[in-house]
């Protein structure tokens, strides 16, 4: 027999298999649980007498599953939406996080020095994160540079500079003080003030004085509060060649088996020796299957949330274990694995009727106790990652509408806070309510029955009705005055193969941010975007968009993705060209996934929403020909003769715009941007004829056609 702990594990599988449908909240379940998550591993099963276990069982079994629905509310619930605030506490519970969410956290430090700079340091959550992709100030996005500095209006300022500044370490336990706090609070903040270990951001505001106009444009409600959408703790890949051992060379991952498998690992009963990863690299692979959906497709396994770390441990892992749908199992190696469950299960052992001593069956709950109504809440991106419950009105599965008509609404409410896809929330959910309403029992069995240790399926011989069904098991209960096996089971349903559009509805509408009314109205997406390479080297990306009306200054920004994960946004420099807009900014994303997007400010800084994303994917250079240029030449004085050339491209892949007149050689030699006029002013001879001839050019230096001018 297998060392306790791994007998242990094997039902840890239980939560996420509903299996505390067949058990009290007090259960033998429950010490398992606790033994392995909460208190250690040694001495609490064996302290639980077998005539206890088999009596308490039994009545257990007697209730069947219809208290699943109570079981799944039993543990505190986690809510991630919770912290996205910023709070103030002189007792404040440390957060961890997995996957991506949207954060706010601790105001560690706040004071303000000379009247003018005001800090908040704020602690997001314990540990590295890998990656900040967006930030947002009292709810309204806003867009940090490389050096902090915050440039989205009304933030940023004429000189270059921005009336604040948002600056972070990643909690990898490297940190050292803050140089500005030590620099503007020499008695406050020493170099032991390390907050080492924990993902923070040092927000700086400045004022630029309380008789300002601006002032009350900035904190006309006091300084925002900050809060990001990270990317958090790296997670050890068994794929990826990475060191078991070796943080340093673990990287992102929301991969649902390897992010359990992560948070198990943060246990100090458990160490690396404990897990199959063999197995777990098996199950990573299952979770990065691309399923069918709704609205399309993507992976089927993915976990994002977050949970205050004083959270019982059984509690984390129950909630995390449901909303990826996988559940606890031991290998043959002394170890175990995080499997996904599927909705069809072989029977991992088939136990023949004649070793059967006694059976205890109930053919699911009475209908007045039967849950006929599904709810279920995932962690919603689309919802500003907040708990969003889905409607599923019109859904077969989720309304048993024969037994609302005939006893009235059963609701039965799931909540999943690591799961971050209405897709996956609703396959997950399918399969629980299902087996809150299954068939439930306690199988007595002779020793034979010892054989289900470590096992979570198992068939199990119904001889009323002739048939074996297979079934999740608990773990077994041994009466060794009787010498009897006790399995507390439930039939496992026979669901039939999900049909995204039949049984699925899409995600809940994206909502805006809405910390302010909006006196814009939300402009259209980009209409395109390009990148060029100049002739010295550099690259250039570029966007055209159209204006709206009363918006004077445009906020383009973008982010390219690297290694499937999007970079923080980046702000590029924006300017109006005829009845269009551009931006442009130094960067080379080819061969790169890249999104756009833009808002406007009218003169008194009011914003608008920002528009719907452009996405090109991937970024390449267009080498096909520029269109021909604009050229224009005037007369502007009569004497002496004086001439202006006007030219421009309209052209977003041009780089260069080249003019020449007859007996003038090269007047205009520039960039390409499209939208922009050049113009040069010369004197020539009336006498004469003159030809003035445009030319743009693309990357690898392509002519366009030449438009052509003479006088």
């Amino acid at each position: 027999m297998k060392p306790f702990k791994v007998l242990a594990l094997a039902g840890v599988c239980l939560p996420a298999l509903t299996a505390h449908a067949f058990a009290d909240p007090v259960s033998i379940g429950s010490f398992v649980i606790s033994s392995l998550l909460s208190v250690g591993a040694g001495g609490i099963l064996p302290a639980v007498s077998a005539a206890a276990i088999g009596n308490f069982v039994i009545g257990a079994a007697l209730v069947g599953a219809s208290l699943l629905q109570s079981v799944l509310g039993r543990a505190p619930k986690i809510d991630p939406g919770n912290f996205k605030s910023t709070f103030e506490t002189g007792d404040s519970s440390e957060i961890r996080a997995v996957g991506r969410v949207r954060v706010g956290g601790l105001k560690a430090f706040g004071n303000t020095a000379g009247g003018v700079n005001r800090y908040r340091l704020v602690c997001h959550t314990r540990g590295k994160v890998t990656a900040v992709e967006q930030h947002f100030f009292g709810g309204r996005e806003i867009t940090v540079e490389s050096d902090g500095s915050v440039s989205s209006p009304p933030w940023a300022r004429s000189n270059g500079s921005s009336w604040a500044y948002v600056k972070a370490k990643i909690g990898d336990g490297t940190e050292t003080a803050w140089p500005e706090l030590l620099a503007d609070f020499p008695d406050l903040w020493t170099p032991a003030h390390r907050v080492r270990g924990i993902a923070q951001s040092l927000v700086k505001y400045i004022s630029p004085g309380i008789t300002s106009d601006k002032f009350l444009k900035l904190y006309q409600s006091g300084a925002p509060d900050y809060e990001r959408v990270q990317r958090s703790e790296p997670v050890y890949d068994p794929r990826s060649g990475q060191s078991a051992t070796n943080e340093a060379t673990w990287a992102y991952r929301d991969n649902g088996p390897l992010c359990a498998a992560h948070i198990l690992r943060s246990y100090p009963s458990l160490k690396v020796s404990d897990f199959d990863y063999a197995g777990i690299a098996a199950e990573a692979t299952r979770g990065d299957a691309i399923v069918a959906t709704k609205a399309g497709t993507e992976v089927r396994s993915r976990c994002w949330g977050m949970w205050p770390s004083e959270t019982p441990r059984g509690d984390v892992m129950d909630q995390v274990l449901k909303s990826i749908g996988a559940e606890i199992v031991p290998s043959d190696d002394n170890s175990f694995t995080i499997r996904l469950i599927d909705d069809w299960r072989e029977p991992e052992i088939v136990f023949p009727e004649k070793h059967l001593i006694e059976l205890q069956w109930r053919s699911g709950p009475e209908s007045v106790e039967r849950p006929n109504i599904c709810r279920v809440k995932y962690y919603a991106p689309e919802r500003n990652y907040e708990m969003t419950e889905i409607d599923l009105t019109g859904i077969e599965w989720a309304h048993i509408q024969s037994e609302i008509d005939r006893v009235g609404e059963q609701i039965m409410d799931i909540d999943l806070p690591f799961c971050p896809s209405a897709s996956q929330a609703q396959r997950i959910a399918r399969r629980l309510f299902a087996l809150a309403r299954a068939d439930a029992g306690v199988a007595k069995f002779n020793f034979v029955g010892l054989a289900a240790w470590g096992k979570t399926v198992a068939g199990i011989p119904l001889p009323d009705i002739g048939v074996t069904e297979t079934c999740a098991i608990g773990t077994p209960r041994v009466n060794d005055d009787e010498g009897t096996v006790e399995i507390p089971f439930v039939v496992w349903p026979d669901l039939p193969p999900w049909n995204p559009a039949t049984m699925e509805v899409e995600p809940p509408p994206v909502v805006p941010d809405m910390a302010y009314d909006s006196a814009l109205d939300t402009p259209a997406s980009p209409s395109a975007a390009a990148v060029v390479q100049y002739p010295g080297g550099a690259y250039e990306t570029r966007l055209k968009f159209a204006g709206v009306t009363g918006g004077t200054v445009a906020d383009a920004v973008f982010r390219a993705y690297t290694a499937g994960e999007p970079d923080p946004y980046q702000r590029m420099t924006t300017y109006k060209g005829g009845s269009d807009w551009y931006g442009y900014k130094v960067a080379n994303p080819v061969g790169k996934k890249t999104d756009f997007k833009v808002r406007f400010f009218n003169d008194d800084d009011d914003g608008s929403y920002f528009s719907d994303v452009l996405t090109v994917d991937p970024m390449a250079i267009d080498n096909t020909a520029p269109a021909k240029p604009e050229l224009i030449v005037g007369k502007t004085i009569d004497f002496p003769p004086r001439y202006t050339v006007t030219a421009s491209v309209a052209s977003m892949n041009a780089v260069s715009l080249i003019v020449t007149g007859s007996d003038l050689g090269v007047i205009i030699s520039s960039e390409g941007r499209p939208g922009q006029t050049y113009t040069v002013q010369f004197t020539v001879d009336d006498a004469g004829s003159h030809l003035f001839e445009a030319t743009a050019y693309n990357s690898n230096g392509t002519a366009g056609p030449v438009a052509s001018y003479s006088i």
